[in-house]
């Protein structure tokens, strides 16, 4: 019964090309003993997690060679070197998970995964790139989400996936009362950032500053900062500031009422509109330039706190700020009453946590947080 629930291999199109390699998740310690190997990392999540597993990189073992790709490239320039975690391109440019492609997640079932030999579906450019990098095993993980249950030193989501990934020894040399070393550079080359330097000059003078608001929860709809609200604080930071520029990520209501021709307003699509570089190379280029970011818990904020240098706003209505990030000194997290009449401030990731790992964070007594008081936040990190 168990095999017609969870088969070993979901449908795979006899046409598609396919490798037969050692496939490995995240349980039962086989992928942390892994040595000498060549590691493909298949990675289908989001810009967040992709973010987040360059906390886990540099802890993975020196002994391997690794490369982490998903289907559709928009997140691959993250891992743009070879160490400690390359990568490699699928070809797909759209972010899919296989299925109208004759492979849903390469032919895998993540929970069938045991370190045996499998057959890995490979489409797009996929097999030209497992020729190049000549992969001995993969990793498939489900990245799974501890939602604060774990305590130090494993309470935040990468830090709960690399006590699965590396092995006790290796874990041992990292300071894990530290904030854990990034993996990922998060700068473009010189040429596209001239580029995107020249197209948002038609957009902001040289005197004016770059306030970033990524509204949605992508994944999560509970995450979203009300549309109303986030229009209502964009109209109350041109009337602070009429300097501050800001760049939207997220649609604010009908485009056609006139909302995203205001003066103080840049919408992230029509500046990147001449753009063919994925998605991560461009709002690599964007985070060079801010000043500032306001964000919920998705990957624009998670990449502008593990970069650093950008004065932050997180605004929290259903999570918790201490499962996700490592701390940011200029970072001041805003936390709705819905998280703290859950008690979600009270599970072992938050509880447990050194001085040392401490994040900023302040409750907010309503449900929703207003503008006025994002604003305040703003003005005490000293970004307006």
């Amino acid at each position: 019964m168990l095999a017609n629930i969870f088969p070993r291999h979901p449908a795979i199109a006899a046409n598609l090309p396919y490798a037969v390699l050692p496939v490995y998740n995240e349980r039962r310690g086989g992928f942390a003993r892994l040595r000498g190997e060549r590691v493909a990392i298949y990675w289908p999540h989001g810009f967040g997690d992709w973010v987040h597993f360059g906390f886990v990189a540099p802890m993975l073992s020196s002994e391997n060679a690794y490369a982490i790709f998903r289907l559709g490239d928009d997140y691959s320039a993250l891992f743009c070197g070879e160490q400690p975690v390359g990568s490699f391109p699928s070809g797909i440019r759209t972010l899919v998970d296989g299925s109208a492609l004759g492979a849903p997640h390469l032919g895998l079932n993540w929970k069938r995964l045991s370190g045996k030999r499998e057959r890995v579906a490979l489409p797009g450019e996929l097999p030209k790139a497992f020729a190049d990098f000549a992969p001995t095993a993969l990793l498939y993980s489900d990245y799974p989400e501890p939602e604060g249950r774990l305590a130090f030193p494993f309470h935040t989501k990468a830090r709960a996936l690399a006590r699965c990934l590396v092995d006790e020894a290796r874990l041992a040399r990292f300071d894990l009362a530290r904030p854990l070393p990034q993996a990922l550079r998060f700068t473009v080359s010189a040429a596209v950032q001239r580029r995107f330097d020249d197209e948002l000059a038609r957009y902001i003078a040289p005197q004016e500053r770059l306030l970033l608001v990524a509204i949605s929860g992508h994944t999560f709809p509970g995450k979203t900062w009300p549309s109303e609200d986030a229009r209502a604080f964009v109209e109350l930071v041109g009337k602070h500031d009429p300097r501050i520029r800001v760049v939207l990520l997220d649609a604010l209501g009908d485009p056609n009422d006139g909302w995203h021709q205001r003066p103080n307003v840049i919408s992230f699509r029509s500046l990147v509109a001449g753009f063919e570089e994925p998605f991560a190379v461009l709002f690599l280029a964007l985070m060079a330039r801010l000043h500032a970011c306001i964000g919920v818990p998705s990957g624009p904020l998670h990449a502008v706190a593990a970069r650093g240098g950008i004065p932050l706003v997180g605004l929290w209505f259903a999570h918790y700020p201490t499962w996700y990030d490592e701390p940011n000194q200029l970072a001041l997290h805003l936390v709705g009453a819905g998280p703290i009449a859950r008690g979600l401030h009270l599970r072992p990731a938050s509880t447990t946590l050194p001085t040392s790992l401490e994040h900023r964070i302040e409750a907010v007594e309503t449900e929703r947080i207003s503008p006025e008081r994002v604003l305040d936040a703003l003005r005490r990190l000293g970004a307006i």
